[in-house]
């Protein structure tokens, strides 16, 4: 198959839905299939894999790194309908995902959008009327879907809230795919070492961009509990984003110092070395679709405590391979004292992490992917013989 991949975001960005989007294109090309990615460009980024179509892009503000697509292009124009794309998947629904969705109906072929965000629960970075902007970002969500043949979403819970939206098309569950091999056997000792973390120190550890909707503000509090509780056990938040002073400068105020870690931006190769310097990974967000993060901590061993919420819930089993907790701080405190407390079912949990983990290959996920595409490729010609 051919198949043409349009998304708002991609490398060097790192996010969930950009290494979603990178995993799925390297599993489906190792089955055969050749995969297009069409993104807006980044200032000074030179792409090293191929297969990479970039549109001009502009960058609204240098807070936040994610330059947004000119949606025309003449030289993407001239070079697409050389690609003999059968299939196009958009990642958003705005911007390139409506180019992806013009090219769809142009070609006559199926138009594939994958939900990875709960769009509503990021209306604070747009200065005006809550309600009104929440109720436009679910308007804009359900008529592009009205454009799809089919809605894809990593987590089963979203399906529910996709039918409070009224939508109609087509709804397949697929989770996000995982490179297993990258996190096997993380390196235990080069990251403390590169921090100074004792030998004896409890890591517990938070990775993703750091945004309002993160929710770790709640999380540097539910840590202060802990901390007065338990010795030797630090806090290390991986990423970066919007947030990141003002999270520095709450735990500078509630005394917290040294024992929080904020290490910026890590290039996303090195993350499993992150993840091997930890002992708990934990999760306060509760606006996740299916957080690569959680299913990334997994493999590498990690048992989990985060708030039950949709992108938590549908993928831990509280008491199994992690702890789900009510949004409340004393609770989540509690709940990861125990881990931090009891060694031996931190071990028991994170070798359950593993095994859950192993369900999301990339290869295992990338076939039921192209399953899917041949699916809505056949009904496509079906009805157009009709």
């Amino acid at each position: 198959m051919n198949v043409g991949i349009f998304t708002n975001a991609y490398k060097p960005i790192i996010s969930g839905v950009v290494n979603s989007i990178f995993l799925f294109k390297q599993g489906l090309t190792q089955l055969g299939h050749n995969v297009y990615v069409f993104a807006p460009g980044f200032p000074g980024y030179k792409d090293d894999e191929s297969h990479v179509y970039r549109f001009r892009s502009i960058s609204i503000t240098q807070k936040v790194k994610f330059p947004l697509a000119i949606p025309l292009s003449n030289r993407i124009a001239k070079i697409i309908p050389d690609m003999k794309l059968e299939i196009i998947h958009t990642q958003h629904p705005y911007i390139l995902g409506e180019v992806g969705a013009s090219y769809a109906k142009k070609f006559k072929i199926p138009l594939v959008y994958t939900f990875h965000t709960q769009f509503e629960q990021y209306s604070h970075y747009i200065p005006f009327n809550q309600d009104i902007v929440k109720m436009l970002a679910r308007l804009s969500v359900i008529n592009y879907t009205k454009k799809c043949d089919c809605i894809i979403t990593p987590a089963p819970s979203i399906m529910e809230l996709l039918k409070s939206y009224g939508i109609k098309q087509r709804v397949e569950v697929l989770p996000n795919a995982i490179d297993l091999s990258s996190f096997e056997n993380p390196d235990r000792h080069m990251i403390r070492t590169k921090y100074s973390i004792g030998h004896n120190d409890t890591v517990l550890i938070n990775v993703g961009r750091l945004g309002l909707e993160k929710n770790l503000a709640f999380m540097l509090h539910a840590f202060k509990i802990i901390t007065q509780k338990a010795h030797n056990v630090k806090l290390m938040i991986v990423g970066e984003g919007p947030e990141e002073n003002a999270l520095k400068d709450l735990a500078s105020e509630i005394g917290l110092g040294k024992k929080v870690i904020f290490t910026g931006r890590i290039d996303y190769h090195e993350i499993p070395y992150y993840y091997g310097a930890a002992d708990i990974f934990i999760m306060t967000s509760v606006t996740e679709v299916k957080p690569l993060a959680i299913l990334e901590a997994m493999a590498s061993g990690l048992p989990m405590v985060a708030v039950a919420a949709s992108g938590s819930s549908d993928t831990i089993t509280s008491g199994l391979d992690g702890i789900l907790t009510e949004l409340n701080i004393e609770d989540f405190a509690s709940e990861t004292l125990k881990l931090i407390e009891n060694n031996d079912l931190r071990k028991k949990m994170g070798h359950h992490a593993k095994q859950t983990a192993a369900k999301y290959s990339i290869i295992s996920t990338s076939k039921k992917l192209a399953q899917i595409y041949e699916d809505l490729i056949k009904t496509k010609h079906r009805k157009a013989k009709n």
